[in-house]
C-alpha cells in the first residue's frame, strides 16, 4: 500500500510538473520575441523622435477621386471646386496650424490644458493620434493628411509609446503598473486615448480612420446637447454598443474618470487569465499576479475586454444615467463605415435581422478603414475571439484552458488508480457496517 501512495504522488508530481514546464517553456519562448521586439522598436523610436512629418503635400492631393466609396468620391469634387489647382491648394493650406504633425513633447510644452481654442460646445480644438514611434507609413501619413485637409485649424498631436507612458506618470501614476503589465501595444494605445482625453480634451482618431467632412460642426462633435462622443460599434456583438477609435470630449469631463476606473478592476480587469492567476486575482494580490502572469504567459489576454471597446461599452453602460445624457453615440453610417459588421461572428443583430458586412468601408464624414494592425504588429499575434458558453474567449485561451482540464483531468485518473484499493476497501467496510 505504501509503495501504491508514493506511486500516487510521483505521479501527480511528474504531470504537473510537466504542465508548469510546457506553459513555462511557452512562455519563455514569448518573452524572448517580446524583448526583442522591445529592442528594436526602442531604437526605431529614438531614431525618429525628432524627425518632422508634414502633412501639406498628401492634404493637397485631395480625396481619391477613384474610392468606391460615393462620399469619398463627392467630396474629391468639392475639394477640385474649392481649389481646382495644387497651388491654390497650397495656398490654402500651407500657413494652417495642422499642416505639421505635432509631437507630443512639442504640444505639452507650448500649450497649457485650458490655453487651447475651443469649440463653442467646450471641445478643445486638438486633434491626438497615436504610433509606436514617428516613423509612419504613407498610407497612415496619407490618412492622418485627410484631418488637416478637413480641419486646417485644428492642432494635431502624434504621441508615440514614450509619449503615452510620461503622460500617466505624470497623471496616474497609481495606475503605471497596470499599463507597463499589458502584453499588447493596442492596451497602452487603449489606455491612452481615455486619459488624454480626459487631461487636454480634443478629438481622438485611430490612424486608421480618415476624414470626409469636417466632424466638428453641430451635427459631429460640435453639437451644443452633448460634451463627450464616441463611435458607436458597427460590430455591437463583438464590441458592444461603442467603439474606442473615433470619440471627442470636453476637458476634464468624468466620463473619462469613470472608464479609467472600470478599466483598473480586478487587478486590470484580469478576468481570463490562466488557472493560477485567476487565484492571484480574486486573492487581491495584484502585483503577485501581474508578475506571474509573465511567467505562464500572456496568451490569455482578451484586448477587447481589458481595455478596448467591449471595456468602453460596459463603462458607458454603468455611467450614471443621470449624467449619461452627456454623451452621444455617433452614427455609424455618418461617423464609421466600416466594412465589417459582424457577420462572421453571428446570422442575427438582438432585433433579429440579418447582418451583413459592407463591400467596401463607406460613411458620410469620416471612415474606418479598419486595418486591424494591432492583431499582427505584436509580439503576441492576436488570433482572436470566440463565444463558449455567451463568453467571448480568446483562442489562445482557449487552448490553455483546455490544457489545464486535461492536466487536472490526467491527475485525477492517476490519484484514482493508485487509491482505487483504498477507496475499494472503505465502500467495502462502510456497506458490512450498514449491514450490521
Amino acid at each position: 500500500m505504501f509503495g501504491e501512495h508514493r506511486k500516487c504522488k510521483l505521479c501527480s508530481i511528474i504531470l504537473i510538473s510537466a504542465y508548469v514546464a510546457v506553459i513555462s517553456l511557452l512562455a519563455a519562448y514569448e518573452d524572448s520575441k517580446f524583448q526583442q521586439r522591445v529592442a528594436k522598436e526602442n531604437k526605431i523610436r529614438d531614431q525618429y523622435k525628432p524627425s518632422e512629418i508634414d502633412l501639406l503635400h498628401n492634404a493637397v492631393l485631395g480625396p481619391n477621386k477613384s474610392d468606391p466609396c460615393p462620399y469619398v468620391r463627392e467630396a474629391a469634387v468639392r475639394f477640385e471646386l474649392e481649389a481646382p489647382n495644387k497651388e491654390q491648394r497650397h495656398q490654402l493650406l500651407s500657413s494652417k496650424i495642422g499642416r505639421r504633425l505635432m509631437s507630443a513633447a512639442e504640444f505639452r510644452k507650448n500649450f497649457y490644458e485650458d490655453s487651447i481654442p475651443t469649440l463653442p460646445n467646450g471641445v478643445p480644438k486638438v486633434i491626438h493620434q497615436t504610433w509606436w514611434s514617428r516613423k509612419l507609413k504613407e498610407k497612415n501619413i496619407r490618412l492622418s493628411a485627410s484631418w488637416f485637409r478637413c480641419m486646417p485649424d485644428w492642432i494635431h498631436v502624434l504621441w508615440d509609446d514614450d509619449d503615452v507612458i510620461e503622460l500617466y506618470r505624470d497623471y496616474r501614476p497609481d495606475l503605471l503598473e497596470m499599463m507597463n503589465g499589458y502584453p499588447y501595444g493596442v492596451q497602452r494605445s487603449d489606455m491612452f486615448r481615455y486619459l488624454v482625453l480626459y487631461i487636454y480634451g480634443g478629438v481622438y482618431a485611430d490612424m486608421d480612420y480618415e476624414c470626409i467632412q469636417d466632424i466638428s460642426r453641430e451635427d459631429g462633435v460640435g453639437s451644443l446637447s452633448h460634451s463627450v462622443f464616441m463611435s458607436g460599434a458597427p460590430n455591437p456583438i463583438v464590441d458592444g454598443k461603442a467603439q474606442n477609435t473615433l470619440m471627442a470630449s470636453t476637458r476634464g469631463h468624468p466620463f473619462w474618470a469613470h472608464v479609467l476606473s472600470v478599466s483598473a478592476e480586478q487587478c486590470g480587469r484580469m478576468y481570463e487569465p490562466e488557472f493560477f492567476i485567476r487565484i492571484f486575482v480574486t486573492l487581491r494580490l495584484c502585483t503577485l499576479a501581474s508578475r506571474v502572469r509573465k511567467f505562464f504567459g500572456w496568451t490569455g489576454i482578451s484586448v477587447l475586454s481589458t481595455t478596448g471597446p467591449r471595456m468602453l461599452s460596459q463603462a458607458y453602460e454603468r455611467f450614471p444615467v443621470e449624467l449619461r445624457s452627456t454623451v452621444r453615440l455617433l452614427e455609424v453610417e455618418v461617423f464609421n463605415g466600416q466594412m465589417d459588421r459582424g457577420a462572421k461572428d453571428d446570422t442575427a443583430s438582438e432585433e433579429g435581422s440579418v447582418i451583413q458586412d459592407l463591400r467596401f468601408a463607406c460613411a458620410q464624414k469620416s471612415i474606418h478603414r479598419n486595418s486591424a494592425g494591432w492583431t499582427k504588429n505584436s509580439a503576441f499575434p492576436y488570433t482572436g475571439d470566440h463565444t463558449v458558453l455567451g463568453k467571448r474567449l480568446p483562442h489562445r485561451l482557449i487552448a490553455i484552458l483546455i490544457l489545464e482540464a486535461a492536466a487536472m483531468v490526467l491527475v485525477g485518473i492517476c490519484c484514482f488508480y493508485c487509491f482505487q484499493s483504498d477507496i475499494q476497501t472503505f465502500f467495502s467496510v462502510h456497506r458490512d457496517r450498514k449491514d450490521q
